[in-house]
């Protein structure tokens, strides 16, 4: 079953997915020394994480965060994900996607130590 999917094409399910919750604000040092701070929104950043992924199912992956972007010029991705059993969705945006050369033996190449995250626009 797949679990998430980035503008509507189903990617791997990852061997680790974790949600950071966290609030943005703008603060200021006031001429008392004092910090004021003012909130802005709520957002979370998702980190998806593979022990191992073979490289057709990365480039599924790159072609839609990286490849896709110089021709397309769409920054901002649709990510669906499930969250307790329901379905949820968020406007995204991509970090650096590192990759280490597992095995290269083999007419598929397999890639490990692959993490990457997805920001919440």
């Amino acid at each position: 079953m797949d679990l998430f999917s980035i503008d509507g094409i189903a990617i791997k399910n990852p061997s680790s997915f974790d949600i950071e919750f966290y609030t943005l604000t703008k603060a200021t040092r006031v001429a008392s020394g004092d910090m004021v701070m003012e909130y802005v929104a709520n957002k979370r950043k998702f980190v998806f994480g593979y022990e191992a992924i073979e490289a057709r199912e990365l480039d599924v992956i790159v072609d839609i965060l990286w490849q896709q972007l110089a021709t397309t010029k769409q920054c901002f991705h649709a990510l669906i994900y499930t969250y307790n059993g329901i379905q949820k969705t968020a406007t995204i945006y991509s970090g650096a996607i590192p990759a280490q050369l597992h095995n290269a033996q083999h007419s598929s190449w397999v890639w490990k130590g692959v993490s990457f995250n997805l920001i919440e626009k």
